[in-house]
């Protein structure tokens, strides 16, 4: 009898720290001045990198950079500290460090001194580029909304061949981030960086529509580095090099309108130096709706049940809608007035979702997988112009929320 509640007892702890494993995780603590939180996603026995947002981010269990930690398999760190303190990058970095290894010990995760970092920021949040760099063998990508973070001639081979991602705003103001393109975008791209640029038209010093751009960039950048065959558990990956050879390339020519040109490396016909590049066909087609300028078509989109609705079009406003699992999601292309339309096909970067042959151009999404998808509107007139709406972030959880 001794024996069999030994056992049930035993049984009961494990079912306990089972049932701790699947539910989500937000430990915390102070390194000097700076306030490390760590989420980790329940369910992941092995995680395999970190999400790292330095200054200006809140951590959020519930919003889109858990959705995209959760796909990845990745934990998110978020570090805070008074932008007021000198040497801001170096203290984060102390505090990244060793907050990690304390939630190693605490977490029943040891791995997490051995995983690779993906970074994003806006404007101070730009100093996540910093932070991480100072080991850029251990860093997978940085993105970032700002213009001056990084400079190629000041950053190791090592550091400026880490593949970077920037959104800018186009209109001028006392930030003064448009001359980046010209003193670091572009000596970059001539140096055969993989970095990659996307202008938004009507924002300036903003956030705007970042994360649409960003979220996909991270998820294929993750994909095309972390070996497949790497075991977290035995140390430090050896992160896979970027060819730019394998990447897509965006004409920064031709986004005056609202079908920007992109292609393939291979098939690429301008000037490869000036062009911005992408580490898939995924994140070059979410660009050109990036670039698409003064579109007449916008992009509306909302759950079938009601759980969800995309906001109204505001080019200064994040464009995120947070979606249920297994819930349909109605797409809606709303064409201006005096715009001719012969169909609209719904795009999920590249992957054609469907298509709507007469107005009210709606098409019903089902079955959208777990994660991030960058979605938008694509136009064809009667004479077989093509044109795209800017795109929107979809996320769909792994789990319903009412």
């Amino acid at each position: 009898m001794q024996r069999l509640a030994t056992a049930a007892g035993l049984c009961l702890v494990a079912s306990a720290l089972a049932a701790e494993a699947e539910q989500d995780a937000i430990l915390g603590t102070k390194v000097g001045t700076v306030d490390v939180q760590l989420f980790i996603p329940g369910g992941v026995k092995v995680l395999r990198g970190i999400l790292v947002h330095a200054a200006h981010y809140k951590m959020n269990p519930k919003d889109r950079w858990a959705e995209v930690c959760r796909t990845l398999g990745f934990a998110h760190a978020a570090l805070n500290i008074n932008l007021k303190e000198t040497n801001r990058p170096v203290k984060l970095r102390k505090g990244l460090d060793e907050g990690l290894k304390e939630f190693a010990e605490k977490s029943g995760h040891p791995e997490l001194v051995n995983l690779p970092f993906a970074g994003v920021g806006h404007s101070a949040g730009g100093m996540v580029s910093a932070v991480m760099l100072k080991t850029p063998e251990r860093t997978l990508t940085t993105c970032v909304s700002c213009g001056w973070i990084a400079d190629p001639a000041k950053l190791s081979p090592e550091a400026a061949a880490v593949p970077h991602a920037f959104t800018l705003g186009a209109i001028p103001d006392a930030f003064k981030m448009l001359p980046g393109i010209e003193e670091r975008f572009l000596p970059a791209r001539k140096d055969g960086r993989p970095w990659g640029l996307a202008v938004q038209w009507e924002c300036a010093h903003d956030w705007g529509n970042s994360a649409a751009f960003f979220a996909p960039w991270i998820v294929a950048v993750c994909e095309m580095r972390l070996p497949k065959d790497w075991a977290p558990l035995a140390g430090p990956p050896k992160l896979l090099d970027v060819k730019q050879e394998s990447g897509w390339l965006g004409d920064r020519a031709s986004v005056e309108g609202n079908f920007a040109t992109v292609a393939s490396w291979a098939d690429y016909k301008g000037d490869k130096a000036l062009a911005t590049w992408f580490p898939n066909r995924y994140v070059a087609f979410v660009w050109r709706a990036m670039m698409s300028k003064d579109s007449p078509v916008t992009l509306d989109l909302a759950a079938a049940d009601g759980s969800a609705k995309l906001a109204g079009y505001n080019p200064k406003s994040d464009r995120t809608v947070m979606a249920n699992p297994g819930v349909d999601l109605v797409l809606t292309a709303a064409v201006k007035e005096g715009l001719g339309v012969k169909s609209v096909a719904f795009y999920d970067g590249d992957r054609l979702l469907g298509e709507a042959a007469q107005a009210p151009w709606q098409f019903a999404w089902k079955g959208a997988a777990q994660g991030p998808h960058a979605v938008f509107a694509q136009w064809t007139t009667p004479d077989g112009k093509q044109g795209v709406a800017n795109p929107a972030l979809v996320v769909v959880r792994a789990r319903a929320e009412k």
